[in-house]
């Protein structure tokens, strides 16, 4: 048992240059306390709905006010947050390391777009491909490895995504993934 949340880095001797670390947190990987709540949202609410969501701390009326706002019917509201969350959690299992799993590239792709059909991997560079009825695109993310997390990956960006990203969040939005 730790007696703080946080990151923890386990070596054998602090002159090393690997070792092992892992997340002490009592609301992770499922996120269950409002707080916890907002930060994933930033993939898909505009600025004013995130700062309203980040606002609502503990106000569950406030924060559902929010989310009805951006799905604007109860029964989607529902399934989004059902399925977001879902991912969310899933993302925070697979990606985590000194920071969640949902705050990773790998991480925020995931979430939106779903698991991808291929994975491509080498030892630098990972390859997500995606050839379903939505989309037909892939991802190419570049190891970037840190002490903490020698296996942290980083999209490759390009503008080529933007217009696949906002229909797909679009998608998000209104509950119809």
């Amino acid at each position: 048992v730790f007696g703080k949340q946080g990151l923890y880095l386990m070596q054998r001797d602090t002159a090393e240059a690997s070792g092992f670390a892992f997340r002490a947190e009592d609301d992770y990987p499922k996120y269950s306390k409002l707080q916890s709540l907002y930060g994933p949202m930033v993939y898909i609410s505009t600025r004013s709905e995130y700062d309203r969501l980040k606002a609502a701390h503990n106000d569950k009326k406030a924060f559902d006010k929010v989310i009805l706002g951006i799905t604007r019917d109860a029964e989607r509201a529902r399934n989004f947050m059902r399925s977001y969350y879902r991912r969310v959690e899933m993302a925070n299992r697979l990606f985590t390391s000194y920071k969640e799993g949902w705050k990773t590239d790998r991480g925020m792709i995931y979430i939106i777009f779903g698991l991808p059909e291929e994975v491509y991997m080498s030892d630098n560079r990972e390859v997500w491909k995606y050839d379903n009825d939505q989309h037909k695109l892939s991802f190419s993310f570049i190891r970037s490895g840190t002490l903490f997390d020698p296996d942290n990956f980083v999209l490759i960006r390009d503008k080529k995504y933007q217009r696949i990203w906002y229909e797909t969040v679009d998608l998000w939005r209104n509950a119809r993934f």
